[in-house]
């Protein structure tokens, strides 16, 4: 209840309408996250909010998200090769860093320390950041992900470090949820793909003459050109260019993905008789 104390009956509320803004439909709100990091940062006094994913092994800036994206400096070669200057990194390494727990930059460094660093003199202080608040949403043995805060002033309250303490979980819920919905999406418009082509080469077997409809049968039942040669009584040259013309009207790369269509076509017209069974 002491840490709650801090933070009034609106901006919990606030808090509130932000997560529901992050579990929004995709398709609603794509851009949902950078909506919620500029509320954030409007709410707790900030200037920019940023959603970063840094390597925790070579302290590389991996991807971020930022509002206003015009302060992304993510695509600055100039900006990565300093970035491992950043006090967090080695205060997360000496474990002054908590999952979950808001740091300050000042708490880290004072600031002649920061004035000495190229990261400091080259690119916060000419864009007026003084300080960061930053609390660490996620963590594996390979990356950190990691909600970040600028300010113009040093120093960040109580009540501005529940806040982001208090989001930093379902953020972090909330990104996993959305990675995963878009790995599926991803996987969906492949599998579709992958039918539609499925589809075209079944609808050309009509087109197959009965000789290259003798070969195709006999490559599905596992038969080597020789052994196919042999049953039909041609030559395996002869085969082969029965391959060639159905490769061609069938739209298959190669013996294997020929085979692969075939299979998958016949399994498909087992589910759909049973369907039609059922």
């Amino acid at each position: 209840m002491a840490a709650m104390s801090a933070l009034t009956s609106k901006d919990l509320r606030t808090v509130l309408d932000l997560v529901y803004a992050l579990n929004a439909d995709e398709r609603a709100d794509p851009n949902a996250p950078l909506h919620v990091l500029a509320e954030l940062g409007r709410l707790i006094g900030a200037d920019v909010g940023s959603y970063t994913r840094v390597d925790n092994h070579t302290t590389r800036l991996v991807t971020s998200l930022v509002a206003p994206s015009r302060a992304n400096l993510s695509e600055s070669p100039e900006f990565h090769a300093v970035f491992h200057q950043h006090p967090a990194h080695a205060a997360f390494r000496a474990g002054q860093i908590e999952l979950g727990k808001a740091t300050a930059v000042s708490d880290l460094a004072e600031p002649a320390a920061l004035r000495r660093l190229a990261l400091y003199v080259d690119f916060y202080r000419p864009r007026g950041t003084l300080d960061q608040l930053l609390c660490v949403a996620t963590l594996d043995r390979r990356h950190a992900n990691t909600l970040t805060f600028n300010r113009s002033r040093r120093g960040f309250g109580d009540r501005e470090r529940r806040i982001v303490e208090l989001i930093t979980p379902h953020w972090a819920q909330a990104m996993d949820r959305r990675a995963r919905v878009a790995a599926l999406t991803t996987s969906v418009r492949k599998l579709a793909r992958h039918t539609d082509r499925l589809d075209e080469a079944l609808t050309g077997l009509p087109s197959l003459t009965p000789s290259e409809r003798a070969v195709v049968d006999h490559l599905a039942n596992g038969l080597t050109d020789r052994e196919i040669a042999r049953t039909l009584t041609i030559s395996p040259r002869t085969v082969h260019k029965h391959l060639e013309n159905v490769y061609r009207k069938l739209g298959a790369g190669n013996r294997t993905s020929l085979v692969a269509m075939l299979h998958q076509g016949g399994a498909q017209a087992v589910r759909e008789r049973e369907s039609v069974r059922g």
